[in-house]
């Protein structure tokens, strides 16, 4: 059963996935700082659009979008942040992969384009992974770690590159950009009078263009769509490959380990490595509570203020005992080799490089 320690001096790539809320940013910012402090220049992509990461990190800005920045007071090794900006990650896929500048500007200008580059169901997850690539290949960098989109499933990020493939299949770029199509829902409603309807609707809703520009897109786009497959597969080969591993990061919550149980069984499926389950925002049990109990009225007395504190210190154990059984439950489904890692919860939010090195006594405990 591997440390964390040893997974980030052995691997290239460690993504933290899992659901919206868990800690998902802050575990990822500490696992950075480690390897950072440990010599390995390393870098740390996020992509959560409300920049908790740059708090973590005691960073106020990360400054241009897409560009890393330097967190500053790292004395060995080399720590940088980046946070992904999803239309300007899309912007750049363009301008790399477009034939020609006059077909990068058509569809630049593309309102169909504006729109799902922004919006698109799994853009944001994909392209997460479209920039992980691209900093691995750099070869910058000794280890990235990727700060996964708050989604309420943490299973979208791998499920996005093949959403955005099959969006892009072949066959439905050819049915957008035949000339009936392009000519927009007036010629269309000769060919398929229901369809013609609801492609009317859609033109009073978002434009009296819109299937122009639909088209316009599709047609503009085909030359880029020639080599997304390839990329996808670029992206599953580096998600599966023995230089990437997964930590998924889950507090004890009842629903949100059952999501985390669905999780470990869909990366067993896909062929990817799950090393480590960081269980964070964890509460135990202390001592007995005759004991505790006898130690309050010794130091206060009895009392209301005595009775309060005791039914505080009651709640408490309550959650820990049943943190303590969903964690044990939870344990006995992961996929044999898993390391388990249990962080408290903490009296605070973790806002700068010396939080992070308190949160590091529990993540890398021996």
């Amino acid at each position: 059963m591997a440390r964390l320690d040893d997974i980030l001096q052995r691997h290239r790539v460690v993504i933290c996935a899992g659901s919206g809320g868990v800690g998902k940013t802050t575990t990822a910012a500490a696992l950075a700082l480690r390897a950072a402090l440990a010599g390995r220049r390393t870098m740390v992509l996020t992509i959560d659009p409300a920049k908790r990461l740059a708090d973590a990190l005691g960073i106020h800005t990360l400054g241009a979008i897409n560009a890393a920045v330097r967190v500053e007071g790292i004395d060995t090794g080399k720590l940088a942040a980046m946070m992904l900006d999803q239309k300007g990650a899309w912007d750049e896929l363009v301008e790399r992969h477009a034939p020609s500048a006059d077909i990068r500007d058509r569809i630049l200008g593309n309102r169909f384009y504006q729109h799902l580059s922004q919006s698109f169901a799994g853009s944001q997850e994909y392209m997460a992974v479209e920039q992980l690539c691209e900093l691995h290949d750099s070869g910058n960098y000794d280890l990235i770690v990727v700060d996964t989109p708050p989604t309420r499933h943490a299973l979208d990020f791998l499920e996005a590159p093949q959403r955005i493939a099959d969006f892009l299949d072949k066959r439905i770029v050819k049915w957008f950009v035949k000339p009936y199509f392009s000519a927009g829902w007036k010629t269309f409603r000769f060919v398929n009078r229901t369809v013609g309807f609801l492609f009317r609707r859609l033109e009073d809703a978002t434009g009296i263009s819109a299937l122009v520009d639909v088209s316009d897109f599709f047609t503009s786009m085909s030359g880029l769509f020639e080599g997304f497959e390839p990329r996808v597969r670029r992206v599953y080969e580096l998600l599966r490959s023995r230089e990437t591993a997964f930590v998924l990061v889950a507090t004890p919550e009842e629903q949100v380990l059952t999501e985390a149980e669905y999780f470990c069984r869909k990366v067993q499926e896909l062929k990817m490595k799950l090393r480590v389950v960081v269980l964070n925002r964890t509460h135990h049990e202390g001592v007995k509570l005759d004991e505790v109990r006898a130690v309050i009225g010794r130091l206060l007395g009895g009392g209301v203020a005595t009775r309060r504190l005791v039914d505080n210190f009651e709640c408490y154990e309550a959650i820990g005992r049943g943190d303590a059984l969903r964690m044990e439950s939870f344990r006995r489904l992961l996929p044999k080799g898993t390391a388990v890692v249990e962080v408290p919860n903490f009296n605070a939010d973790l806002h700068s490089v010396a939080d992070l090195q308190a949160m590091h006594a529990f993540l890398f405990a021996a």
